[in-house]
């Protein structure tokens, strides 16, 4: 393993001018275990007459693809040679149990901002410090940032600024966001200390504490920072930049990624970007922002703006197709289809619903990138003005042909959809469909629906809303499962946060009694719970494990089963039986056996449906789940006969 650079971190009171021309200050102040004390405030020598700060967005969930984009931020700042640089937090994936995985997270990130000619101030994010045990309070990971990076809170006192570091996750993954008096006691020191050093404060944070009503920031914290004079209050975590309005003369920013998961184009709020901050001698703050071979401006995204995008997106799809098609794969399955297009516009302004979303375009090779117009807001691609503009490759970056991807739309084509919504209205569009049989085992087919709106500033926004057509599944069962066709287990419900694994497939037989489900798995990481116990209502939901749920619909009742098989201690369920568990590279294998309710398999099979979900936790603190039929938990496929080897 190459050597990790020293981390530049802070200057302490004795920091000396030396120091600072190497750009390596000595490290924050620590305890007899090493770990950095926390509320300390750090010194640092003069600095030329204007202060340039960046700032580096969220770098979670971005995978391997988004280091690249933290490379080129260093580069960047290499050349800008800003005076100090700051993160807003999440540097690692994280939300692991896995105190090693957590350090070698840490390691790469610091790598590559080891390389920066700069201080170097780090921020605690929610994926920096939660561990993902569940464990309300766990302190394992914050010990370890704190031993890693630096204390928890803090403030950096440089030449034409103060920087006051808070810690927005002290509940440790308890669920509520909060404050400590603790901490705000501390707060208002650090302003008092600012104040009387005659200078401007920016405050950073990474969760958007005055977003959260548990927080009381109104009453409790915007009174101290209106006191305190020239403010400019940063955060992070939702990977969307916007600027909120001032309050009391205090300016509020929400900045984007720089190398985390982003879904949506530059327009959306949604950018690979770096933040920076001017600290003029006269005591005025700037803030800015900068993505590849383009500068910004502060409100480059307007709250309102971000706010429309999100109605359109959470906490449902502004979008979705009501009424099943038949499923393309079956060999009865028509040539062509009827379903309809749900929409509904809950926002303040019209929407034009389409297939084809202004400033998409194709490379040479036939790859979807987005144009956006520059900060001026205007520029058409292919026209003299075209040059005020860049693309991005958004779609490339959640590319993945298992899931939610350009991969899972064969074996239906959509007619052209263009639809204008007014603000607050609804609408459905009859959508004629053409069906092709796809290759088996396919996804469902998705369709890439946009809603596009104008903006505040005149432009043009697409919101990307792909969905799946919610097919009548007919799930074949034969007499051995062996022989039964298999069947995928799909992502219906998009995320830009699904797990990378190819999709699971499954395989149904019929024999007496009983039903059985033969699961093949492609899992990188075999994960179980601490301990097994019988499953209740919030275990059946979100699993802290692998997991594979079975659900059996008949005229007579409704039965569900779930098995954890890397749980410690798991044991199938009353009227369950694992057969077999194999483990083979980067998949595994379960076979579960159910008994039919009643006790004997009826001739007919109408109005049965089965439903057979494959949960993926990975040890981390989330777990995704991908379902046989549409509808989740609820829904699920049609129980046929059918001889062996048909396809589905």
């Amino acid at each position: 393993m190459d050597a990790i650079p020293a981390l530049p971190i802070l200057a302490t009171l004795a920091a000396t001018a030396a120091a600072v021309a190497a750009a390596v200050p000595p490290a924050f102040v620590r305890d007899a275990t090493g770990a950095a004390t926390d509320g300390q405030t750090i010194s640092a020598p003069a600095a030329p007459r204007v202060q340039r700060i960046a700032i580096l967005p969220d770098r979670t969930t971005g995978r391997d693809w988004g280091l690249p984009y933290l490379r080129a931020a260093t580069e960047d700042l290499g050349i800008v040679r800003p005076d100090a640089v700051f993160t807003v937090g999440d540097m690692v994936q994280g939300y692991t149990r896995n105190a090693a995985e957590w350090s070698r997270q840490a390691d790469e990130y610091r790598r590559i901002v080891g390389t920066l000619a700069a201080p170097f101030f780090p921020t605690p994010g929610n994926h920096d410090v939660i561990s993902g045990a569940r464990a309300a309070g766990d302190g394992t990971f914050a010990k370890l940032y704190r031993s890693t990076f630096g204390p928890l809170w803090y403030a950096a006192e440089l030449d034409l600024v103060t920087a006051i570091v808070m810690f927005s996750d002290e509940g440790l993954g308890d669920g509520n966001i909060r404050v400590s008096d603790s901490q705000v006691e501390w707060l208002a020191g650090a302003l008092r200390r600012a104040a009387a050093r005659g200078k401007p404060v920016v405050v950073l944070m990474h969760r958007p504490l005055w977003r959260y009503g548990s927080v009381g920031w109104d009453t409790r914290v915007q009174p101290l920072l209106k006191e305190a004079g020239t403010v400019a209050v940063i955060a992070g975590h939702f990977h969307a930049m916007q600027r909120d309005a001032d309050v009391d003369g205090v300016q509020y920013h929400i900045v984007g990624t720089c190398g985390g998961m982003i879904d949506q184009p530059p327009l959306a709020g949604q950018l690979q970007h770096l933040t920076f901050v001017d600290c003029g001698e006269d005591g005025a703050l700037r803030v800015w922002h900068q993505p590849v071979g383009m500068v910004l401006p502060e409100d480059f995204i307007a709250r309102i703006d971000q706010d429309r995008v999100l109605a359109l997106r959470e906490p449902r799809p502004a979008v979705r197709f009501e009424g099943l098609v038949p499923d393309p794969a079956s060999p009865t399955a028509p040539a062509r289809a009827t379903t309809a297009l749900k929409v509904r516009n809950p926002t303040d302004v019209a929407l034009r619903i389409t297939l084809e979303p202004p400033g998409l375009l194709r490379d040479a090779g036939g790859r979807q990138l987005w144009w956006t117009a520059g900060s001026a807001g205007n520029g058409t691609p292919g026209t003299a003005g075209g040059t005020n503009g860049w693309t991005s490759r958004v779609l490339d970056d959640i590319q993945w042909d298992a899931t939610m991807a350009r991969g899972a739309r064969a074996g239906a084509t959509v007619a052209a959809i263009d639809v204008t919504v007014p603000p607050k209205g609804e609408a459905t569009v009859p959508v004629d469909v053409a069906l092709s049989r796809p290759e088996p085992g396919a996804p469902a087919p998705q369709v890439d629906v946009y809603a596009v709106f104008r903006d505040s500033k005149g432009r043009d926004v697409p919101v990307y809303l792909p969905t799946r057509l919610p097919i009548d599944r007919a799930a074949q069962a034969a007499s051995d499962a062996a022989e039964s066709p298999a069947l995928p287990v799909l992502a219906w419900d998009y995320s830009p946060y699904d797990t990378r694994e190819s999709n699971p497939t499954v395989r149904l037989g019929l024999g007496g009694g009983t039903l059985t489900v033969e699961i093949d798995v492609p899992d990188i990481v075999a994960a179980g719970a601490p301990a097994w116990s019988v499953p209740d209502a919030k275990r059946l939901k979100d699993p802290h494990a692998d997991a594979v749920r079975i659900t059996l619909r008949t005229p007579a009742g409704e039965a569900t089963w779930l098995a954890e098989p890397f749980t410690a201690g798991f044991a199938p369920m009353p009227g369950m039986r694992v057969d077999f568990l194999e483990r083979k590279g980067a998949a595994w294998r379960l076979r579960c056996t159910v008994d039919w309710p009643g006790g004997t398999v009826p001739e007919d099979l109408s109005g049965i449906r089965v439903q057979v979900g494959v949960a993926d936790n990975d040890e981390t603190y989330h777990t995704q789940w991908r379902w046989l039929a549409p509808g989740g938990a609820e829904g699920g496929a049609r129980l046929v006969r059918g001889p062996a080897g048909t396809a589905p």
